[in-house]
């Protein structure tokens, strides 16, 4: 049954984050990248890994250069391995960006972080709720890395993405916070 809730949720939050302008996309990014930088967890944070967006997800690129400026902080983001991990590999000023597994750009060399290290991880999806829970795209790689992380997890989204009710299983990690266009959401808020 939750199976059949989560792929019919998918399809629906795909489909109207499909239809968005690019505008509308600037817009909502730029707000989340403005939040995002007022969190104290944010600022504190020294290795801080953050996502390159696909498909019409919030775009949290004007971040990169903000953590890469400081020299205090480390910009780490992930890396599909052909085993079906995920990596944490830093991104450098500099250092280029190559497609990797699904066509998503990710470092094409750097250290790689153990998820226990990373002080701050932000995370895409398709949906949230206010309990933290998160469905993704079904491949399971940030339900595997996410229980290894210590720092704050935050989920990233379009308002419309933040529902009342996330189906949520055992293996499924809550996130600490959900930030959104028009607020920042705290687990259990």
């Amino acid at each position: 049954m939750v199976g059949r809730e989560k792929e019919t949720l998918r399809r629906e939050m795909l489909q109207k984050r499909k239809s968005l302008s690019e505008e509308e996309i600037r817009e909502a990014s730029l707000k989340v990248c403005e939040r995002i930088k007022e969190l104290s967890s944010f600022k504190r944070a020294k290795t801080v890994m953050l996502y390159y967006p696909v498909r019409g997800e919030i775009d949290l690129r004007p971040l990169f250069e903000e953590v890469l400026r400081d020299p205090q902080k480390v910009l780490l983001l992930p890396k599909v391995t052909r085993d079906g991990d995920m990596l944490a590999v830093e991104l450098a000023e500099g250092t280029p960006l190559v497609k990797g597994g699904f066509g998503i750009p990710e470092p094409a060399g750097g250290r790689i972080f153990k998820p226990e290290k990373i002080d701050f991880v932000t995370v895409p999806g398709v949906a949230f709720d206010k309990r933290g829970c998160r469905l993704g795209m079904g491949k399971g790689f940030y339900d595997r890395f996410l229980p290894r992380v210590k720092g704050v997890k935050v989920g990233v989204a379009y308002d419309f993405q933040l529902v009342e009710n996330v189906p949520c299983e055992e293996h499924d990690i809550p996130l600490d916070l959900i930030v959104t266009p028009s607020g920042i959401f705290e687990r259990g808020g």
